[in-house]
């Protein structure tokens, strides 16, 4: 889950039972829905953003259906809980839309794919549609070695220009790819 907010670095996962809450809520409303297919609840508490990820991955396919909320809050005004819930809710009102808005001809429903302001509750929210298998996700970082144990965590920053060559006239190219000092003559 990427935030939408750049200053949201830091962040602390919701507590695991609180998932789980959040999980039965949707499966009751959804259980038509749902009864083939696999639900994840992701939430994320940054300084002055929540983010929120509930997805949806029919059985047998690849491509999991993702509905995003992201919104501001204040530490100093103790309202995080009433938050949750209002992007809950509006990612529960995203999937209704999902769902109401596939077609006989399996067209989706039109969601935004970048982050969106809309009204919801009488405050300002921000959603998006997004296709991430979370399995998938998973098990790339399990075979790239990622697992961070740490309660809050920090996000990657993306490297710049990270194929271009250095000023000291090195190329950044891993030596397989045939980087590293070039030769008087060397071609590539």
């Amino acid at each position: 889950m990427k935030p939408r907010l750049s200053s949201s670095k830091k962040w602390t996962a919701f507590p695991p039972e609180f998932i789980q809450q959040i999980e039965t809520v949707f499966r009751e409303n959804f259980s038509k829905e749902l009864q083939k297919a696999q639900l994840f609840v992701e939430g994320r508490i940054y300084s002055q953003e929540i983010l929120v990820r509930i997805g949806y991955l029919e059985t047998g396919r690849l491509k999991q259906a993702n509905f995003e909320v992201s919104v501001e809050y204040s530490s100093n005004k103790s309202d995080a809980i009433e938050r949750i819930n209002d992007a809950v809710d509006a990612a529960a009102s995203l999937m209704v839309e999902y769902f109401e808005g596939a077609d006989e001809e399996g067209q989706e429903a039109d969601l935004p794919l970048i982050w969106k302001e809309v009204p919801f509750n009488n405050r300002k929210l921000h959603i998006q549609f997004s296709t991430v298998n979370t399995n998938l996700e998973a098990q790339a970082d399990a075979l790239l070695g990622i697992k961070d144990p740490s309660l809050v965590k920090e996000e990657e920053t993306e490297v710049e220009d990270v194929l271009g060559e250095e000023e000291d006239g090195e190329d950044p190219t891993p030596r397989m790819f045939g980087g590293g000092k070039k030769k008087k003559g060397q071609l590539h």
